[in-house]
């Protein structure tokens, strides 16, 4: 590697970076210096955050946000304006973030409800089955020897009269 045309080339790298950090072109990027319009719709990220406060927040969710959200719906969309009305109304949920990052969600206590429940299923079909193959049927001879046993003492008790030909 040639070392005269590897230090201008860092150099140069160099400069546009200080110039994009520069605190004076704050706005500039690389898609130009001003940023979307209040009129310009919001992106898929931003309506999926505007979703993800239903599950950090629900109560300020459904009282607060759910009814702007609604009126800035009417037209189909919302634009950065109202989203930007929507975080003024929702103020800090910094509190209500870590509350529910550390929270199971419900669905996931369902889910592990739920392989609880078949994993006790299995046992208990396990252990229903080993009575069945095992228990049922020496239960039924232990009846069946006891009718046997009633039936002796009682032919001894009382003897069938002979009968005649």
């Amino acid at each position: 590697m040639n070392s005269r045309f590897f230090v201008p080339s860092c150099g140069a790298a160099l400069l546009l970076t200080l110039s994009l950090l520069w605190p004076g072109n704050a706005a500039a990027s690389f898609f130009g210096s001003d940023g979307p319009k209040d009129s310009d719709e919001i992106t898929p990220v931003q309506y999926s955050g505007l979703l993800g406060l239903r599950d950090v927040d629900p109560v300020m969710f459904r009282e607060k946000l759910l009814p702007m959200i609604s009126e800035a719906m009417k037209d189909g969309r919302i634009t950065v304006g109202e989203l930007k009305d929507l975080e003024k109304a929702a103020g800090s949920v910094a509190q209500s973030f870590y509350k529910a990052a550390r929270e199971p969600r419900l669905q996931d206590t369902f889910n592990e409800k739920l392989d609880e429940a078949r994993k006790s299923g299995r046992e208990l079909g396990s252990k229903l089955e080993d009575t069945l193959s095992n228990e049922v049927p020496k239960l039924f001879n232990d009846a069946l020897d006891l009718f046997r046993d009633q039936m002796q003492q009682y032919k001894q008790e009382n003897p069938e009269p002979a009968t005649r030909l």
